[in-house]
């Protein structure tokens, strides 16, 4: 499963998603809290594209 996600996985919203099952295994982090909202996520694309590649 990881490695059909690390090949069709490209973008940042993937990235998010990857970066959330990551906090999800490691702990939760209370990342479910953030899951449903949409601002988790813009907020992790924004300091991705901001951020270098």
């Amino acid at each position: 499963n990881v490695t059909a996600q690390k090949r069709g996985c490209n973008t940042s919203t993937c990235v998010t998603h990857r970066l959330a099952d990551l906090l999800s295994r490691s702990g939760g982090l209370g990342y479910n809290n953030f899951v449903p909202t949409n601002v988790g996520a813009q907020a992790f694309g924004r300091r991705k594209r901001h951020g270098p590649v």
